[in-house]
C-alpha cells in the first residue's frame, strides 16, 4: 500500500511541475476596466468614501493647504497589460448626490465650496493618475457641524470600458473632522 501511495503522489509531483510552464506568473491577464478607486474603500458595497477617514496619522485622504482641502482621489485601469495612454471625463452626477444625501442625513455640497478637474490623463505604460477635489477652506468653516456629499463619476474614457460597479463614488464629508 505504501509503494502505490508513493507512486500516486509521485505522478501527482510530475503532473504538477510539467502544468506551470515558465513565466505564466508574467502573462497578460484581467479585464480593463476604468474606475475611481476610492470608490472601493468599503469593498464597493456603498461606494462611500469618508473624508476624513479615521483619526490615526495613516488614514488621512486629504491635506489641508492655505486656503483649501484637498481631497484625494484617482483613476485606475484595471488588468495587467501594459497600457495605452487615455483620457476619461470626470462629473458631477446631481441627481445620485441628492438622493445620497437624503440617504445619509446630510446636506448636498454647493458648487461654490468644491472645484474638480474636468479631465484626467492616463500616460502610456502606466495604469493611473490622481487628481483632487479642491475644498475652500473658509467655505467649509461656513458649513460648520454638517457633513456634505457630493456624487463624482468618470465618463467619456477615450479608450477601456468604465467598470459599472465602480465608476462613480459618494463622497461624504465630515466638516467638523477637519478641525480648521
Amino acid at each position: 500500500m505504501k509503494k502505490y501511495l508513493i507512486v500516486i503522489m509521485s505522478v501527482i509531483s510530475l503532473f504538477a511541475l510539467v502544468s506551470c510552464a515558465k513565466g505564466d506568473g508574467d502573462k497578460l491577464y484581467g479585464v480593463e476596466k476604468v474606475y475611481i478607486p476610492q470608490s472601493m474603500t468599503d469593498g464597493g458595497i456603498t461606494n462611500i468614501y469618508n473624508v476624513p477617514s479615521g483619526d490615526g496619522e495613516y488614514t488621512y485622504n486629504f491635506s489641508i493647504e492655505e486656503e483649501t482641502v484637498e481631497v484625494f482621489l484617482g483613476v485606475l485601469r484595471s488588468g495587467k497589460q501594459s497600457g495605452e495612454a487615455f483620457t476619461v471625463d470626470i462629473v458631477v452626477n446631481n441627481e445620485t448626490t441628492a438622493s445620497q444625501a437624503a440617504a445619509l442625513g446630510a446636506e448636498v455640497m454647493s458648487s461654490s465650496i468644491y472645484t474638480l478637474p474636468s479631465n484626467v490623463k492616463v500616460d502610456a505604460g502606466t495604469n493611473q493618475t490622481h487628481f483632487n477635489l479642491s475644498l475652500n477652506k473658509a467655505a467649509l468653516k461656513a458649513q460648520s457641524g454638517k457633513k456634505l456629499v457630493l456624487c463624482i463619476a468618470l465618463a467619456n474614457p477615450s479608450k477601456y470600458e468604465l467598470s459599472e460597479a465602480a465608476a462613480e463614488v459618494t463622497i461624504l464629508v465630515n466638516v467638523d473632522a477637519f478641525k480648521l
